[in-house]
């Protein structure tokens, strides 16, 4: 996910606290809120670091709970942020793609659609030599026999 499509979902869910955040969504708008609160307070305007604030603490919270529950954690767990760097682990931590109670539909993306067993094989052998025959094919390429169905 790239930086600008990350920080225009945060903003299109500025209220939406179910479903998941991925890690790059997350990380993305973590460093677009601190970069901006870096320049207002660089520049010394603090009436515009305290806009800047309360304009992006209602999306921050709001990804920060999609992301824990990516990790198969509840909103709870951002009691935990009071402890120094808990909140940076939790956020670095991987989703969780199997029995997660937040998600249904991303267990579906890790098992196989196609399985050896649903898999036919459309090609055959030479009658000859045995050597592999591919679709197509009308001369046999280990022996040179020809095929009779060409």
């Amino acid at each position: 996910m790239s930086f600008a499509t990350s920080i225009r979902t945060c903003f299109q869910k500025y209220f939406v606290g179910n479903g998941v955040a991925t890690r790059p969504e997350y990380w993305w708008f973590f460093l677009f809120s601190f970069l901006g609160s870096l320049v207002f307070a660089l520049t010394g305007l603090q009436i515009l670091r305290g806009l800047w604030f309360l304009a992006l603490i209602c999306p921050g919270v709001t990804v920060a709970v999609r992301r824990l529950h990516d990790t198969g954690r509840s909103a709870w767990w951002l009691i935990s942020f009071v402890i120094p760097f808990v909140g940076l682990v939790l956020m670095a931590w991987p989703s969780k793609l199997i029995d997660n109670p937040y998600t249904s539909d991303r267990a579906s993306l890790i098992t196989p659609t196609v399985t050896e067993a649903s898999v036919t094989s459309s090609s055959s052998a030479c009658p000859s030599c045995g050597k592999l025959r591919l679709p197509g094919q009308n001369y046999c390429m280990g022996c040179g026999t020809k095929f009779s169905d060409a």
